[in-house]
């Protein structure tokens, strides 16, 4: 019984310390909406909305972090606009801007949904803005990484260095 225990014991904390380690490897990434800049609160109700669909869709990343703060990101999403638009032949798309910064560099991902319900209609474009930034992500893990050693304190990861510039 004791042995089972111990055993069971440091099952669970093995679970713990992996979760947390694949936490820190996480990109820490805050988002918000461009109106919300410099503490102003956005006066659009849709971006607001937007930012909470991708904040949701991000818990479930396993690259990406969200954080609460500005401070505590890598990587600033930021929700420019969205849009439900009638296609000739396609039917109503429901679209979702956002603008990844890193560093200095900058680009702007469009998720683009095809449900006709506004309900899920923008949840679901969010999901496909996260599916893209993903896979930026992944591509550029190591620019990001890099920056995250020079944001680190002095002495902490070891000696600065200059970024390569991430790949669009």
């Amino acid at each position: 019984m004791r042995i089972t225990a111990m055993v069971l014991t440091g099952a669970i904390a093995s679970t713990f310390l992996s979760a947390s380690e694949t936490a820190q490897n996480r990109i820490p990434i805050f988002v918000r909406s461009a109106q919300n800049a410099g503490g102003f609160t956005d006066p659009s109700k849709d971006r607001e909305d937007s930012v909470k669909d991708l904040r949701k869709k991000l818990k479930d990343s396993d690259s990406v972090r969200p954080v609460e703060s500005e401070k505590e990101a890598l990587v600033m999403l930021e929700v420019l606009g969205r849009e439900m638009k009638s296609e000739w032949g396609r039917g109503t798309n429901t679209y979702l801007t956002v603008r990844l910064t890193a560093g200095q560099y900058s680009a702007e991902f469009t998720g683009k949904s095809g449900s006709a319900s506004g309900f899920t209609a923008y949840g679901d474009a969010a999901g496909k803005v996260v599916e893209q930034l993903e896979a930026w992500i992944k591509a550029n893990r190591d620019q990001l990484l890099a920056l995250k050693r020079q944001a680190a304190p002095a002495g902490a990861a070891g000696p600065e260095t200059t970024p390569p510039t991430p790949k669009p």
